[in-house]
């Protein structure tokens, strides 16, 4: 035994130190010259991804992590190896296979080895079983699950197999390990530098916490949300799907049926005074509200909904009436629905279009447009109204610019006409005769 404790050593030396499988014993062939990878280095793109899910008793078939190489027709055939040519004689065989489930995952994956003819099928039948612990022989077989060899490591081989047998296969049947590989068990995700993908074609990449976590960025600069233009939306979006819309300019969001703008709508307060006469308890508001779209004060003292009031429409119901010296107020809060201005930084009423044409629309209908080679189209619309006025009136407009139309009731010899305004005076358009298709 103190050969076979030496090849033994070897092949920790060969392992540990070169990260190569033993083929030989050390006279025939060096740890350097060994060239069968047997690495220790545990890689981020080999890790057994789904480890925790190979079962503790080795499957009786071929499984989604697990495939089965043996005789029953359950899985993958039992392995014929090769003989390693460069080792001595028949000493060392080759499954060409990686990943071999070792038995640290239970005893039933240790591998079963088999002598037979070359070219067999039904090698658990025809083939004669050998033994890692050899036949009594100093014939002992180690195999090495990460490298799928086989090597005898004692001092003398099998005699079905001994030097200058030929025609003669070595057969193994076992487990391998066919699941996903990859760190975090997530092997269909690729780390680039600073970069997270997917190689699944048109999969999410979901951030999904324990318990009540949250998802949580940790900056204090900002977060990037997915940019693209209006025609570049995602054709089936989720309910709450976040991105900034480039046609638009503003931030949206997907509400299950259709993109809201975020931050689209203004909120405005308006407020509304009501002097109390001591008897009166019901008030009439300016416009309709609800008991949380309102806030109600007694000379400045904040009133609680349905306890202090309560609200229907445009009714306020206080639960105790006013003193005469009593002023009641009531802020109205609500989204504006009409912008009074828009001004630019200069403090200017400014309009600007980031794209080719300024749209006025109303209930989604275009009227007119305002294009890129500004031309003011209102042919969308129904006709164009002219302000009107008498000839006095136009005489005392203000601020008259050169070009100006405008319709005149009494302004061709008192009869209607346009008049368009030419350096100091407005000049009279005749009106023709009706219009006619004939």
């Amino acid at each position: 035994m103190a050969i076979a404790d030496t090849q033994k050593i070897d092949f920790l030396f060969k392992k540990l130190g070169y990260g190569v499988a033993k083929t030989d014993i050390t006279a025939n062939k060096a740890a350097s010259n060994e060239s069968i990878a047997s690495p220790l280095l545990m890689r981020g793109d080999t890790v057994w991804a789904e480890s925790s899910s190979i079962p503790a008793v080795k499957p009786s078939s071929t499984g989604e992590i697990v495939t089965i190489y043996d005789d029953s027709g359950n899985g993958t055939a039992t392995v014929e190896c090769s003989e390693d040519i460069t080792a001595s004689d028949n000493r060392t065989w080759k499954t060409n296979l990686t990943d071999w489930i070792p038995t640290e995952f239970g005893s039933t994956y240790q591998v079963k080895v088999y002598i037979d003819d070359a070219g067999e099928v039904a090698t658990q039948t025809t083939g004669s079983q050998i033994f890692a612990a050899g036949s009594g022989s100093n014939d002992e077989w180690f195999f090495d699950y990460q490298s799928g060899v086989i090597h005898f490591i004692g001092t003398n081989l099998p005699t079905a197999i001994t030097t200058g047998v030929t025609d003669k296969r070595i057969y193994v049947v076992g487990a391998r390990y066919t699941g996903n590989k990859g760190v975090a068990g997530a092997s269909d995700l690729t780390f680039t530098g600073t970069t997270i993908a997917t190689s699944t074609s048109n999969a999410n990449i979901v951030l999904d916490p324990n318990g009540t976590g949250n998802v949580t960025i940790d900056t204090t600069t900002g977060l990037v949300i997915p940019t693209g233009t209006t025609a570049q939306r995602p054709g089936t979006p989720s309910t709450g799907t976040l991105r900034f819309n480039s046609t638009t300019t503003l931030a949206e969001i997907y509400d299950g049926s259709s993109w809201k703008e975020v931050g689209g709508n203004l909120v405005t307060v308006t407020s509304q005074t009501i002097d109390g006469d001591g008897t009166t308890t019901v008030f009439t508001l300016s416009k309709s509200a609800t008991a949380g779209s309102i806030i109600v004060s007694i000379n400045g003292i904040v009133q609680v909904p349905d306890y202090g009031y309560t609200v229907s429409g445009t009714a306020l119901t206080m639960a105790e009436a006013l003193a005469t010296t009593d002023k009641l107020e009531i802020r109205f809060i609500s989204n504006t629905t009409t912008v009074g201005s828009v001004t630019n930084a200069n403090g200017q009423t400014y309009v600007e279009a980031s794209g080719s044409t300024i749209t006025l629309a109303v209930a989604n209908t275009t009227i007119a447009e305002i294009t890129s080679n500004e031309i003011f189209n209102i042919s969308n619309a129904h006709s164009l109204q002219l302000p009107v006025y008498t000839v006095a009136q136009a005489n005392a407009l203000t601020n008259k610019t050169n070009g100006q139309v405008i319709y005149v009731s009494n302004g061709n010899s008192g009869s209607a006409s346009l008049a368009v305004y030419s350096g100091a005076v407005w000049k009279v358009i005749a009106l023709g005769s009706t219009i006619s298709s004939s």
